[in-house]
């Protein structure tokens, strides 16, 4: 019942995101916006499309499951990020969204960690997983990993494209800038990249923190199911 609610609830939404991309694109295009930011915002509505149905190809071809709050949780991280921050320029009209958005980051990256954690001692026994410390600490380096490719494509994207992913403009956080915009300089410049990697490590923390007191709860319910 549960998996049939959330499949009709993707499917809403995933019309919404696209109704909302035909939209937004519609009005640059009609405010005569230059065609790197319609081309900017358009791919985020499509790469929205693409992780919602990302869960669906898990299942289908690879047989993997993803929990059904997990998948909530990726998909609001992911609107919030594609849609409202970059489709709606929420990253330009309110400074904070980045970095909310990064320390919700660390947090949802060190779930999906725990999550294939649990996948991988189901497929294949992997007792190493069983060390606390050693689970806490591929939590935090998967979070951190993650974290740092993340900066590494929005430097690519932003030298590529002339966006603005990675705030280095003074005078806007959204990541289309103008010409009239001023780019921060020396130390200031790297505010905003090592911040976002602060934030992941502080959500992965907490994460790390919560696998290290429940730890042998999850591992005891995992040889349950292994007995059974």
């Amino acid at each position: 019942m549960r998996n049939d609610r959330l499949h009709k609830l993707n499917r809403i939404v995933t019309w919404l995101i696209a109704g909302m991309a035909v939209a937004n694109v519609g009005w640059l295009i009609a405010a005569r916006s230059t065609w790197n930011e319609i081309v900017f915002r358009g791919l985020q509505y499509v790469a929205m499309l693409l992780i919602m149905y990302l869960p669906h190809l898990l299942r289908s071809r690879f047989r993997i499951e993803v929990p059904w709050l997990l998948s909530v949780f990726i998909v609001v991280f992911c609107f919030s990020s594609l849609i409202m921050g970059d489709g709606l320029d929420l990253y330009g009209r309110v400074p904070w969204w980045d970095k909310l958005l990064h320390a919700e980051s660390g947090f949802l990256l060190s779930m999906i960690a725990l999550w294939l954690i649990h996948v991988i001692m189901a497929e294949n026994d992997k007792y190493i997983y069983f060390n606390k410390w050693f689970l806490c600490l591929f939590l935090v380096m998967f979070s951190l990993g993650l974290g740092a490719c993340w900066e590494i494509m929005e430097y690519s994207y932003d030298s590529l494209m002339g966006t603005n992913s990675q705030q280095f403009m003074a005078t806007t956080t959204g990541s289309i800038f103008t010409p009239e915009d001023e780019p921060l300089c020396g130390h200031a410049a790297l505010r905003d990249t090592m911040q976002d990697l602060i934030l992941d490590l502080v959500g992965a923390l907490i994460v790390a923190v919560y696998g290290f007191i429940r730890h042998d709860k999850l591992i005891e319910r995992y040889k349950k199911i292994v007995a059974s």
